[in-house]
């Protein structure tokens, strides 16, 4: 059956409202411009490496793997974390943040917070709520949200513990040189937290 025109572009316009992830702007894929795995200094042996996700495209493997189209609602990061000292170490899953070209932060966004700009479609304007696709599909991600989130804690010695990190959106025209610092991991018994630095483009050059 053919639709007159009114009645395609209202089809349209209502299938961009259901699936807000598909209509809206992705995160831009933000490819490593240094190592991804960096040693704490002096020798202390906690290890972390930061791979980017991308789980954008048919069928991606990564999406597959963590059961959520992650891109279209955040820019993420898959962290493991190595701790290969003999003492524990505290880890803050909140301390972290990236930093664009125009030196804007973006906090590591805490669960709920991660919840709230999950309903706005990654959206700029926090007070539009979309709840994309149906409400099961709805509820399911959001645990996988929960599920996979990097936790705090500690970490004993010898133990090795993976998560991801979600920020909002970094603007496409804003990540030729984007840096994510963790600082959120200490050394039991220590005041000063480590510092991870890592450096990432979203450039083809």
């Amino acid at each position: 059956m053919i639709l007159p025109n009114d009645q395609r572009t209202s089809w349209i316009l209502l299938t961009c409202i259901l699936f807000v992830s598909g209509c809206g702007t992705r995160s831009p894929y933000l490819k490593p411009a240094t190592s991804g795995a960096e040693f704490s200094p002096d020798a202390k042996q906690v290890i972390v490496e930061i791979t980017p996700v991308d789980t954008s495209g048919f069928r991606n493997p990564d999406r597959e793997r963590l059961g959520i189209d992650l891109s279209a609602y955040f820019t993420a990061f898959e962290v493991k974390i190595k701790n290969q000292t003999t003492h524990s170490v505290m880890v803050d899953g909140q301390g972290a943040r990236l930093i664009d070209d125009d030196q804007k932060s973006y906090p590591a966004l805490s669960y709920q917070e991660s919840l709230d700009y999950y309903r706005s479609g990654g959206l700029t304007d926090e007070k539009m709520e979309l709840i994309p696709k149906s409400s099961s599909v709805s509820k399911e991600e959001i645990e996988k949200i929960r599920e996979l989130r990097l936790k705090g804690g500690e970490m004993v010695s010898g133990a090795t513990q993976t998560g991801i990190l979600v920020f909002r959106k970094v603007p496409p025209d804003k990540c030729h040189h984007v840096s994510l610092n963790l600082n959120g991991i200490r050394i039991f018994g220590e005041d000063q937290s480590l510092q991870f630095w890592f450096t990432f483009s979203c450039s083809e050059a």
